[in-house]
């Protein structure tokens, strides 16, 4: 069996909407096992990119340089989703389900047998700690406990890889970090491929690299001390303003 050399590569991928070049000549590389944090304002590019990788959007005619654990994307993006976990901006919940029921839900949709369905879903329950909320109907649960529901219903199929789009958007910082401390926990322990992206600057540090997207082309990428470090900046967001600023200029 041939080992990957990378979990994710994308070369020369273009996305357009109109006359807008949302994702331009795009070449990328992500390792196993790697915390991978896309930023960037709003319109950079990154959500286009993370559905483009997922399938969910199609390059520009011609593109087909996506591969993802192994798969051509997006020719074979239903055998990718039987391994993967996606968290997208909006939460996918089922308003009139329980915590649990959504996420025994998204178990079963991702191909679980009834017991094991089950049984992950109870491990994901204690794991992001929903015990308290797990009856309760989803369109009742507070924005946190939504958020967390949401992302056990992406990791209830203990996926090898992982998309995250804006996974800590509308948290408050304490939940933040316990978001990113499983991040972190789950790509040790289980060599959990993560790709997360997001627009608190502050939360990159904890990725192990990290690409700065701007007007859909990738400007930067590096471990976040290496960036810093070529920015003579001591904080991400500095770092990110540093880049612009270069990129204006």
């Amino acid at each position: 069996m041939q080992l990957l050399k990378y979990d994710v590569e994308l070369r020369n991928v273009n996305k357009k909407f109109g006359t807008i070049n949302a994702v331009d000549n795009l070449d990328l590389n992500i390792k196993q096992g790697e915390i991978f944090c896309l930023v960037g304002p709003n319109a950079a590019g990154k959500t286009t990119t993370i559905k483009l990788i997922l399938g969910i959007l199609k390059p520009e005619k011609g593109d087909t340089n996506i591969r993802v654990k192994g798969f051509n994307i997006p020719a074979e993006k239903k055998k990718l989703r039987k391994i993967m976990g996606y968290l997208p901006q909006r939460k996918a919940l089922y308003d009139m389900l329980t915590a649990r029921e959504n996420i025994e839900f998204f178990a079963k949709a991702k191909g679980l047998s009834n017991s094991d369905a089950k049984i992950n879903t109870s491990a994901m329950i204690k794991r992001l700690s929903l015990t308290e909320h797990q009856q309760k109907l989803a369109v009742h649960l507070s924005g946190g406990t939504q958020q967390r529901t949401a992302l056990a219903s992406a990791m209830v199929n203990n996926p090898q890889i992982v998309f995250l789009d804006e996974p800590t958007v509308g948290l408050d910082p304490v939940l933040r970090r316990e978001f990113w401390e499983y991040f972190k926990q789950i790509a040790r322990s289980q060599n959990t491929t993560i790709v997360v992206t997001t627009h608190y600057l502050n939360e990159a540090e904890w990725a192990d690299r990290v690409g700065v997207m701007r007007d859909g082309k990738l400007i930067a990428i590096e471990t976040p001390q290496k960036l810093m470090e070529q920015t003579n900046q001591h904080n991400m967001e500095n770092m990110f303003f540093e880049l612009i600023k270069g990129e204006t200029q």
